[in-house]
């Protein structure tokens, strides 16, 4: 098995998903319908006190549309959750390898991270879920190897923001001493955009650009050298 901080982050993207802005992923597909559902249900209720008829409700369907595109609520949270981490992925993906410092680049990876938190939020939202679910969860043998799975790709995106950490070590435009310790505290900051953020009567996406540059000059501040 290849070590997650050594994959380039770009591999990692379904073919589907390339080339697909953040906030187009969630699409009028039947399938894709009931994942919104689903994610709006997990971020309201949480996992455990979420059901199938309470996606059912939300999509005002009948159950069996559900149970048509997946066969457990785990079965739905998984997905849920690796199309959470897909989203990020796909974003931070293009910016990590991209021309400038690595401050620079980092600066748009986390404008990035924050706007999918506000833009994706209900999906977004469902990452710490997952987290919990896999340090506190009871769970069988075969949920746990998939979120094993889930988790690898979370450390892997992670694993982004530590590298360009370390790089503004070397190439001077960051002062980050523990590249692991400042990519926690990084996202810990920029996650719980996810949790504050409502959005406005009449917002536009200009409106969500200027936030998330506001909270990047904020969050950025002490590490840019």
């Amino acid at each position: 098995m290849q070590d997650a901080a050594k994959v380039p982050l770009q591999g990692r993207i379904p073919a589907d998903m390339q080339g697909t802005a953040a906030n187009d992923l969630v699409s009028p597909d039947r399938r894709e319908e009931v994942l919104a559902a689903a994610a709006e249900c997990f971020m309201r209720r949480g996992y455990e006190a979420t059901s199938m008829d309470d996606v059912a409700d939300m999509l005002g369907a009948t159950k069996g549309r559900v149970y048509h595109h997946f066969r457990s609520k785990p079965e739905l949270f998984f997905e849920v959750f690796r199309r959470a981490i897909f989203i990020l992925i796909r974003e931070a993906a293009v910016h990590e390898t991209g021309p400038g410092t690595a401050a620079e680049r980092l600066r748009r990876m986390a404008r990035a991270h924050i706007l999918c938190m506000m833009e994706t939020q209900a999906f977004q939202r469902n990452l710490t879920l997952g987290v919990d679910l896999y340090r506190f969860g009871e769970t069988s043998d075969e949920h746990k190897a998939t979120l094993e799975e889930l988790m690898n790709l979370r450390r892997g995106y992670e694993d982004a923001f530590r590298r360009i950490f370390a790089a503004g070590a070397v190439d001077g435009s960051m002062k980050a001493a523990d590249p692991s310790l400042a990519m926690r505290t990084l996202l810990g900051a920029i996650n719980w955009v996810a949790v504050w953020y409502t959005p406005r009567h009449g917002e536009t996406r200009a409106h969500r650009e200027k936030l998330a540059d506001d909270v990047v000059a904020q969050v950025l501040g002490g590490y840019l050298s």
